[in-house]
């Protein structure tokens, strides 16, 4: 009887090891798609903010004015512009 006891016992923990497995898991995927999500935003709105300038560059306003209405430092948009 002892025997079939602790069988049981034993097996109720790798069940529960097996979930707390599953969980953890589940957990790192979610924090992984969460972080990548972030990243892919965070690029997303660079590209936007580099094609602006050079949209409005190519219109003619001023590097320093460009900067200023995107939010950047000059030298960063002089970077993107290829004018430094």
């Amino acid at each position: 009887m002892c025997k079939a006891n602790e069988r049981r016992v034993c097996q109720a923990i790798q069940e529960m090891r097996r979930e707390e497995r599953r969980l953890g898991e589940q957990e790192g995927e979610r924090r992984g798609e969460k972080r990548g999500e972030k990243r892919g935003v965070q690029k997303g709105e660079l590209k936007k903010a580099q094609e602006s300038a050079r949209n409005f560059y190519n219109l003619g306003l001023e590097v320093d004015k460009i900067a200023q209405g995107l939010g950047y430092e000059v030298e960063k948009v002089k970077g993107w512009l290829g004018l430094e």
